[in-house]
């Protein structure tokens, strides 16, 4: 299950559950208080039934957890029995007070709460089970479509890779006999298709995020391979980088395109004189330019956010959540007509 559909899944499992959760706590609780008053009407008429044989026995009849005394009051105070202390007690007429034993009635009354809540985790377990599969159920219709889209994706990707690297291929070849004035016409279709092949990229490792595993790798040379990917496309920019050997445990590939995504970003808001500067300290990569800066830094890793019409939006999204999924630390600083230092730390 994808992070997307956990989500939905959490939610319509949620939404079941509370509300049926409240109801069946709701309800125990008003089938307790109906019962406490059946308890408590049910020995109120046992004092009464007391108090006729007492009186048919001329005040000799003994009975178990009873006993009555007289009071100066003769008022009926309460219709029914009211605690007070280790009793429950009920005036009748003729200034005559009845109590019983609390504990019988305490008793009683627990069982039916003990019985009460037993019969709330069982309800609650129950519609928990039900809550479940009416989320799974669901969720089903979404899930299959997704599914449907996420082929039918990966299937146009496959597709555009091949007529992309026919298109590098072939400018390769007009390379070799164009004239100056040719040359840049061919290298401007050559960067195009590599933005492209870029973008197709991107899409295929989101596309296949749920698949990540982690190895140790060499990091210098992902980030000398990219280095010299984006020299050929930004022959002005003076990049800064001393190779070691790196080694890391992460996903290759999906590091690769998070410092692709980066270098490239870097070089498309380059201005002249333009210099990037990587850097590898502290289990830290520090990538920093001197470019046109982000005027809303925090706003970067959003889904199609954009400050010009250079790029496509979804290049820093991409980075922020492969590195969510990677566990790598991401930490970005800009000023506008300064740059900008994003640093990783594995």
């Amino acid at each position: 299950m994808k992070n997307y559909e956990k989500k939905s899944f959490i939610q319509i499992f949620l939404s079941f559950f509370v509300s049926v959760s409240i109801f069946v706590i709701l309800l125990g609780y008003l089938y307790f208080e109906q019962q406490k008053v059946f308890v408590i009407q049910k020995n109120a008429m046992n004092m009464h039934q007391y108090i006729l044989k007492l009186k048919q026995s001329n005040f000799t009849y003994i009975q178990k957890n009873y006993s009555y005394e007289f009071i100066n009051d003769g008022q009926v105070k309460q219709q029914l029995p009211l605690k007070v202390g280790k009793y429950y007690v009920k005036v009748f007429s003729k200034r005559m007070m009845v109590k019983v034993d609390a504990s019988i009635i305490d008793n009683e009354l627990k069982d039916i709460r003990i019985f009460t809540i037993m019969l709330q985790i069982f309800l609650v377990i129950f519609f928990a089970i039900i809550s479940y599969f009416l989320a799974r159920k669901s969720l089903k219709p979404m899930s299959d479509t997704i599914s449907h889209m996420d082929r039918f994706t990966k299937d146009l990707i496959h597709d555009l890779n091949t007529p992309i690297s026919s298109i590098l291929i072939n400018t390769n070849m007009l390379k070799k006999d164009a004239s100056e004035n040719s040359l840049k016409k061919i290298n401007r279709i050559e960067n195009s298709a590599k933005n492209i092949s870029s973008l197709y990229a991107n899409l295929e490792i989101l596309l296949d995020e749920k698949h990540i595993e982690k190895s140790d790798f060499d990091l210098s040379n992902a980030v000398s391979n990219s280095i010299d990917t984006y020299k050929s496309m930004y022959s002005n920019i003076d990049f800064e980088y001393t190779s070691n050997n790196i080694q890391v445990n992460s996903n290759e590939n999906a590091v690769k395109r998070i410092i692709d995504n980066i270098i490239s970003n870097a070089c498309k808001y380059s201005k002249d004189d333009a210099k990037i500067q990587i850097s590898y300290i502290d289990n830290t990569l520090t990538i920093k330019d001197n470019g046109k800066g982000i005027k809303y830094p925090k706003k970067i890793f959003e889904r199609a956010y954009k400050e010009d019409d250079n790029g496509h939006g979804i290049g820093m999204h991409i980075v922020y959540r492969l590195c969510s999924l990677l566990h790598i630390d991401i930490n970005i600083e800009s000023k506008q007509n300064e740059g900008t230092t994003i640093k990783l730390t594995f």
